[in-house]
This record gives structure tokens, sequence and C-alpha cells, in this order.
């Protein structure tokens, strides 16, 4: 199997945490693109309304994928929103910290997309 680079994830604590099988990681793969858009959803959505809850319900709960695909560029960006979010300060620049996450979750979701499209034969 020929291991791509990219630019946001690493799939090395993944693979770890599933010794390498392949359909569990596959699966994982599939579930974490299905939380990407919904927490993308939730952005478009609630971050107009100032639905800081709901924010930070979801941020809470993309929390700990962001550390198993390895998007370290992101640990530290989601942990601000996510306490953001929670005491409802340093909003603002919520929504610039927002975009920059938004922008990042679309690109992640295609590279899992390409790891996903790659394991096929597999």
């Amino acid at each position: 199997m020929v291991k791509t680079t990219y630019k946001h994830i690493d799939l090395n604590s993944l693979r770890e945490n599933t010794f390498g099988n392949i359909p569990i990681e596959r699966e994982i793969m599939h579930l974490f693109i299905d939380m990407v858009e919904d927490y993308i959803a939730i952005l478009d959505k609630e971050l107009p309304n100032k639905n800081w809850q709901e924010l930070y319900d979801a941020t809470h709960k993309i929390k700990p994928n962001v550390s198993m695909f390895g998007i370290y560029s992101l640990e530290s960006i989601i942990v601000e929103l996510e306490n953001s979010f929670r005491n409802e300060e340093n909003l603002e620049r919520i929504e610039e910290t927002a975009y920059v996450v938004l922008c990042a979750f679309k690109e992640i979701k295609e590279e899992v997309q390409l790891e996903l499209n790659s394991m096929q034969n597999e």
C-alpha cells in the first residue's frame, strides 16, 4: 500500500488504533466524513443565529476526531472555538476563526475521501 502524504490529515493514529484493520478504518472514515458534513452544516446554520450551546456541543463532539485523524493544524483552533462557544467569550473574531475551520474541514473531507478511494482495492 502506498502511503500518501496529505496537507491536513495524518492517519498514523487511526491505523494504530485499528491495528491496521482496513475494513474498520474505512468504516471510521465514512463516519468521520458524515460527522464533518454535520459539523459544517451546524456551523453554517447556528453561527449566524449565535446559538452558542449548539455550536459548543458540535465542536465538543468533533474534537476527539481531530486528534484521531492527525489534524494537528486544527487542534488548538478547535479548543479555542470550543472554549469561546462554551463561555461565550472572544466572540468578536469567532466568525473568522470558524471560517478557517470550515475551509479546512472541506479540504479534510476531500483528503479522507481520496484515502477511502485509494483503499477500495484492499
